[in-house]
This record gives structure tokens, C-alpha cells and sequence, in this order.
């Protein structure tokens, strides 16, 4: 009978503690593709709006709320995402198709007679930025404030056929963290703001359903 020190090699051996930890620290590669921080080309598909009073209702303004859909051309793009303990990267075709909410943005409107809400041009920078992006005209016109004559933006009052479909390069990053219905704290993705996608095309659509892509 052979000794038992001759049916062993050095060079076989199995680590159980070390294949344990290589394990628990292997994040699994998540089922379906979360937005990752940066740009997308897309359309706007879907647009509503409301007022609501603001600044403890000193003023009021119009909210578009509205999402972006990711458009074929967005293949050229390049993302990575954090999951778990790791990292991923993913090219833009993943998320063609694919719709996100924006961060609703303001207009601030101007009392009429009988209103109890003052004025707020300062607060309609962004709105002039979404115009820039949207490529709408903003005419100028001289007005005077406090004495001095001032250079201002006409600034219009967007319907909803002004939004539908307008190319745009989204600029993604998280929202406001929110605790969901299972008492998990989740901190959402969201259009922060829009660009001009200057190569892009106007899809002439009348509604969400009827964007052909």
C-alpha cells in the first residue's frame, strides 16, 4: 500500500477561502442597461405643462415638463455606468429607443390685472437657454427699467407642437434623491438640461405615438 503523502502533488490544491472572496466580490452584470452620465441625441416626445406659484406665491410660473427620446444617430456615443462594485461600458445603440424624463423648465409669467403675483424675469434664464436650444428666435427689443433704456429677449410662450419632436442633445445626470414605495432611497436619472443638436432632424409629430423610430 502506498503512503498517502505520495498521492497528493504540491501543485494541486484547492483555496476555499480565496474562491469564496473572489465570489462575493464578482458583481453580476445587471439584466437591463441604466442611463449613464452624459449626452444623448434625441427628440422631444412628449410634452406637458402647469403653472404653479413659486417663492411662497410672490410668483408664478409655466412648468414644461417634458422627455427625451434617444434617436438612431446616438450609436455613435459611448457610456459607462457603475453597477455594484464595478464598472461597465456600453456603446449608445443600447439606449436608441429608450425615453427620459427632463428636469421641468420654468417660464415665469407676468401678472395681468387682478393678479396677486409679481414679475421674475431673472428666473427665465434657463427658458432662454431651452429657446437657444430649441432654436427658436428671440427677438430683441429696447425697454426701459428703473430710468435706464435696457436690452431685452422677447421671450414666446411654447405650445406643444413647438416641442414635439425638436432635436436636441440631452445632458443627463441625477435628479433629487427620492425614498420609493419599498423604503429604498433611489436617486433617479434625469435630462438636466438641453442642447442644440445642430445635425439633427425635426420629426414633425403630433403626438407621442406617432414618432416613427
Amino acid at each position: 500500500m502506498s503512503n498517502i503523502d505520495e498521492v497528493f502533488s504540491d501543485d494541486d490544491f484547492f483555496a476555499e477561502t480565496t474562491t469564496k472572496k473572489e465570489v462575493s466580490d464578482r458583481t453580476p452584470k445587471p439584466k437591463w442597461i441604466p442611463f449613464a452620465d452624459g449626452e444623448y441625441f434625441g427628440h422631444i416626445s412628449k410634452v406637458t405643462t402647469r403653472e404653479v406659484d413659486t417663492h411662497k406665491k410672490q410668483h408664478r410660473a409655466l412648468v414644461y415638463n417634458f422627455e427625451v427620446r434617444v434617436a438612431d444617430e446616438n450609436c455613435t456615443n459611448n457610456y459607462t455606468y457603475p453597477w455594484g462594485n464595478t464598472t461597465y461600458d456600453t456603446s449608445g445603440e443600447e439606449y436608441i429607443g429608450k425615453t427620459i424624463r427632463a428636469r421641468g423648465v420654468f417660464r415665469y409669467l407676468v401678472p395681468k390685472d387682478g393678479d396677486t403675483f409679481t414679475a421674475n424675469p431673472e428666473g427665465n434664464k434657463s427658458f432662454t437657454y431651452f429657446c437657444d436650444a430649441l432654436q427658436v428666435e428671440m427677438p430683441t427689443k429696447t425697454k426701459t427699467i428703473d430710468g435706464e433704456e435696457v436690452v431685452v429677449k422677447s421671450l414666446p410662450m411654447l405650445k406643444e407642437a413647438d416641442l414635439l419632436g425638436k432635436p436636441v442633445v440631452a445632458v443627463v445626470g441625477e435628479g433629487n434623491m427620492y425614498t420609493n414605495k419599498n423604503g429604498k432611497e433611489v436617486t433617479p436619472k434625469e435630462v438636466k438640461f438641453v442642447k442644440v443638436w445642430k445635425a439633427g432632424h425635426i420629426k414633425e409629430i403630433t403626438s407621442d405615438a406617432d414618432i416613427p423610430f
